[in-house]
């Protein structure tokens, strides 16, 4: 009479995107998902993005994701996390961002320009 459907909960998570990801500056719809794995979306500052608006994935934002067979929720949690093996910024340089005190801000940076110029890019 009634057919016995096998019903599996799905997971339902949010992954926090690192400045050392894979997948920042790429579109949300551009990520390469295991089967029966899907995102909803990002949260970013407190508002959700839909994947509709397939926004551009920005560092510290959380990909609000679902595994629909709970098996492969690992995978997909491998997938999100992904990051280049060593720390890589597209637009930051360490050195810029590092404040200097005021008086010695003049030494420093002639120390820097000194010193740069035995660096070989």
């Amino acid at each position: 009479m009634f057919e016995t459907q096998e019903f599996v909960e799905p997971n339902l998570f949010s992954v926090l995107i690192q400045s050392n990801s894979i997948h920042c500056g790429i579109y949300l719809n551009e990520i390469q998902l295991p089967e029966k794995c899907t995102v909803l979306g990002i949260l970013r500052e407190n508002q959700v993005i839909s994947i509709e608006d397939n926004p551009t994935i920005y560092a510290f934002d959380y990909i609000l994701a679902m595994a629909i067979n709970p098996m492969m929720t690992p995978a997909l949690k491998v997938i999100l996390k992904k990051t280049h093996s060593v720390y890589y910024s597209l637009k930051n340089c360490l050195l810029e961002a590092r404040p200097f005190p005021s008086k010695a801000s003049n030494s420093i940076a002639s120390s820097i320009q000194t010193n740069s110029t035995f660096i070989h890019h």
